[in-house]
């Protein structure tokens, strides 16, 4: 039997840290505890057999995906926050994988109306070929590491519905 901490996450919790959107509304976050580096690796493993393009670039569980993009890679927020955080920090949705820019985000929704994984743009390339994007992203995977990859190669349970979200400034 696992013990319920009521108010997980909150303000009050010593696992948060100090986290607001740029309007000051208080982010609940987690930090979570260190995985042993042989369950890291056997998870890298796991991913890197199923997606062999993929690179790790931290292998750590302490942080989630929305932790890496909001939070320095410092903690945990639960992807429920996404639509808040998004709203309250001046974000706005863009209309496709053209207007997508390095440093840009890619949310990822496995059911219609609920967010479930984010990853950052760190590359974007045109294939003159297929006229098409080829959009390289660094994310983490749950408590399973921090991988580069194409927006495409992510575990299944993130599902393959994307958005593109950027803060930059730009006129329309």
């Amino acid at each position: 039997m696992s013990a319920v901490i009521i108010g997980a996450g909150g303000s009050n919790d010593r696992a948060s840290i100090p986290l607001a959107t740029e309007r000051g509304t208080f982010i609940p976050n987690e930090r979570r505890r260190e995985r042993s580096p042989e369950s890291l690796k056997a998870s890298q493993q796991l991913w890197t057999q199923k997606y062999p393009h993929i690179r790790p670039r931290s292998l750590t569980a302490v942080y989630n995906c929305v932790g890496l993009a909001f939070a320095s890679r410092r903690t945990c927020v639960d992807p429920e926050y996404l639509k808040m955080i998004l709203t309250e920090d001046s974000y706005h949705l863009l209309s496709g994988e053209h207007e997508v820019e390095i440093g840009d985000l890619v949310l990822y929704r496995a059911i219609k109306y609920q967010y479930s994984h984010i990853a950052v743009v760190v590359n974007k390339n045109k294939n003159v070929q297929n006229a098409t994007f080829e959009i390289t992203v660094v994310s983490q995977w749950g408590s399973d590491g921090e991988y580069i990859h194409l927006i495409d190669e992510v575990p299944d349970l993130y599902g393959r519905i994307r958005e593109f979200w950027t803060d930059r400034k730009i006129s329309r």
